[in-house]
């Protein structure tokens, strides 16, 4: 059973139409996105852009449910 995924897109400009280098600003936030645990899955070129797609697994929730029993309350 696979772990469900949060799915992103970010358009990040390149320094001249054409190339594929990014401009200081892109590159620091796809370097930002990493380090927070995103993972480049996918990576399209445009004239002046490239489209990365990132995939993270989403964190489990820990549902914290009331103990059964207990001490009972009140007079005995």
């Amino acid at each position: 059973m696979s772990r469900p995924v949060d799915v992103t897109a970010v358009r990040l400009f390149c320094k001249s139409p054409g190339s594929a280098q990014l401009r200081k600003r892109a590159a620091a936030e796809l370097a930002t996105l990493e380090a927070a645990g995103w993972v480049e899955t996918h990576r399209t070129l445009g004239s002046d852009h490239v489209v990365v797609r990132l995939e993270r697994p989403q964190a489990v929730r820990q549902e914290l449910r009331a103990p059964q029993g207990g001490l009972a309350r009140g007079r005995h």
